[in-house]
């Protein structure tokens, strides 16, 4: 799959934009019944015909299989990489936009596309829930809101967590549940500080079958470079490492993330 040549300015665009954003998620979507595409995350402008994607996503559909193409960006010689991942009547698309960025000769921090194959893996597995804007309006607020922080600090967040355990605990989870869910609680709020603007809103929710932590940051979306770094000798994984944790450890993790900021919500089922 070859993406179409950019405009004259397309080289100087995208030296402006790896400045800033080296690495941002692109999510578009495929529903079947209407045969349409809409963005979900991001732009989605890798310069590749709709007719493409489309006929890509119904064929990942009828096979109910996870597919992957290399692309080719108009602006430099490597290749990114396309994912699509079939559900029950419409297929995610997803794309890294590296805007240029590539490892250098004794890189050795994770790619780019392999974070990506992670990510979709993930979906493909319903552990990850790419969630547009309207749908987390729509989920961020469900169930019964049980207490909320703005986290600031490490020292904020550290009281944070003594009350939701003591909470965590009313709700029925026994202790090894309680600390993992609380792990991956603090692993999305360290992250929040670190990678999403220094500050962020934390709050915990009860709804009929689980518990839910909202995690929300005012930052300017996610930058996987970030994400490929491994964790320091203090132990403080970097969100690629984060994320796995939280991936493997929470029963559902819904994503957004964009320029106004990034949203997790973090499931642990309670029946």
């Amino acid at each position: 799959m070859t993406a179409r040549a950019g405009g004259p300015n397309a080289g100087a665009t995208a030296v402006d934009e790896a400045a800033c954003h080296p690495a941002t998620l692109q999510v578009c979507r495929y529903v079947a019944r209407s045969r349409t595409l809409r963005t979900v995350i991001g732009r989605f402008d890798l310069g590749i015909p709709g007719s493409d994607l489309k006929r890509h996503a119904v064929e990942a559909i009828r096979r109910k299989e996870f597919m992957a193409y290399t692309v080719s960006p108009p602006d430099h010689f490597d290749t990114d990489e396309l994912c699509f991942v079939p559900h029950d009547g419409w297929c995610d698309i997803l794309s890294i936009r590296t805007n240029g960025w590539h490892r250098h000769h004794g890189d050795h921090r994770r790619g780019l596309n392999e974070i990506l194959s992670d990510l979709a893996a993930a979906v493909a597995c319903a552990r990850l829930r790419i969630l547009s804007a309207e749908e987390l309006a729509a989920e961020r607020t469900r169930g019964d809101l049980l207490v909320a922080w703005e986290i600031d600090d490490a020292a904020e967040l550290a009281q944070a967590r003594g009350t939701i355990g003591a909470m965590l605990r009313d709700c029925g989870l026994g202790g090894s549940a309680r600390a993992t869910y609380l792990l991956c609680i603090s692993e999305a709020a360290s992250n929040m500080l670190l990678h999403g603007g220094g500050s962020g809103r934390l709050s915990l929710r009860r709804l009929d079958d689980r518990v839910r932590a909202v995690l929300a940051d005012r930052g300017p979306g996610l930058n996987f470079v970030n994400w490929m770094e491994p964790p320091a000798e203090d132990g403080q994984a970097s969100m690629g490492y984060g994320l796995k944790i939280i991936l493997d450890n929470v029963d559902s993790v819904g994503l957004h993330t964009g320029d106004a900021g990034t949203t997790l919500l973090l499931d642990h089922m309670t029946t």
